[in-house]
């Protein structure tokens, strides 16, 4: 999937990213899943390459997650080496229970903070909430939380799929 982020650069989020994001989507009352996100930034794109399930250190309930950070610390620095440097932490990722997430108080106050009390390579973060339906994916860059929209050759794929009905809800 891609996301614009300005006219000459875009969020990618590869496939096997959104296997994991689908794999753990909070239907039929499962708890909030989430993880984090691992990849790799270009001139004209971020690249969301790899994003971490939720394991037994993670605490969640139907509305709230919370990951481990010694886990979540340990996986970014063994994915930064092995990758010479190239892979980096890009951001967090979560579900919400409703078909169309939108991001709470809570879950903008901690991007905003991660971002703010973090050192890092980058000065964004990415933020991805996993609906029923739909994904509420958000670009963070100093104290401002943008929603990012589906490239326009990405919504007219999503929108021949509906009309043909070849979509489907996993």
């Amino acid at each position: 999937m891609k996301y614009n982020i300005s006219n000459n650069k875009f969020l990618e989020i590869s496939p096997e990213a959104i296997d994991v994001f689908e794999k753990h989507k909070q239907t039929h009352r499962k708890k909030e899943a989430g993880g984090i996100l691992l990849g790799r930034c270009y001139k004209d794109r971020i690249f969301i390459e790899h994003v971490t399930s939720p394991n037994s250190s993670d605490k969640s309930g139907l509305t709230f997650f919370k990951r481990n950070k010694n886990r979540a610390q340990h996986i970014v620095n063994e994915e930064w080496r092995d990758s010479e440097g190239a892979k980096i932490y890009l951001g967090e990722w979560h579900t919400h229970s409703e078909p169309y997430p939108k991001p709470s108080k809570i879950d903008r106050d901690m991007i905003s903070n991660m971002l703010k009390d973090t050192i890092m390579e980058i000065n964004f973060l990415i933020t991805i909430i996993v609906g029923t339906h739909d994904y509420w994916v958000g670009y963070q860059k100093g104290k401002k939380l943008t929603r990012l929209k589906y490239t326009e050759k990405q919504k007219r794929g999503l929108m021949q799929k509906l009309l043909t009905g070849k979509w489907r809800v996993k």
